[in-house]
């Protein structure tokens, strides 16, 4: 089976501890020691750690870190899909994946017809063939998930808001 990505950078991080153990200066890193505790706020120095391993390349060849892209919405895809709003997100204890199972229960839809869920924090916007969407909303609207009455609507577009 492959290694994940988090196995070999946990294992780099296990050589660089080792590393550090052998290092032939201690004093050096002593000094370092006392100068980050000075210049870095306690709370903060872990994050710089995790910084300087990702932007000083953590064993591979990268020097710093490309920015972070947010990936493409397949909008034609979604062209034969209406946007609904639903207010179950990440703090309703449930996945995306749930979500749409909880959907699918409730509807009778297939999986198929649910072709996009953006799973927020508090709330979750499901795309679901045009072809499909009659009664949706009353299906779901006043059902119980995860301890928590769901609401259903019509997600409106950024223009109209």
């Amino acid at each position: 089976m492959a290694e994940t990505i988090k196995d070999n950078q946990g294992r780099k991080i296990q050589e660089l501890v080792q590393e550090m153990k052998l290092y032939n200066n201690p004093q050096e890193l002593e000094d370092m020691k006392k100068l980050m505790k000075k210049n870095v706020p306690f709370m903060m120095r872990g994050y710089l750690l995790a910084y300087l391993y990702v932007t000083r390349g953590g064993g591979s060849s990268r020097t710093a870190k490309p920015e972070r892209q947010k990936p493409q919405q397949n909008r034609p895809a979604l062209e034969n899909a209406t946007s609904f709003y639903i207010n179950v997100g990440k703090t309703s204890r449930g996945s995306a994946r749930e979500l749409v199972d909880f959907i699918c229960e409730k509807t009778g839809l297939s999986n198929e017809d649910i072709l996009s869920v953006a799973y927020k924090q508090n709330y979750s916007f499901v795309y679901i063939r045009n072809d499909k969407t009659e009664g949706v909303i009353e299906a779901v609207t006043g059902q119980t998930y995860n301890g928590r009455k769901v609401k259903m609507n019509f997600s409106k577009e950024k223009d109209e808001q």
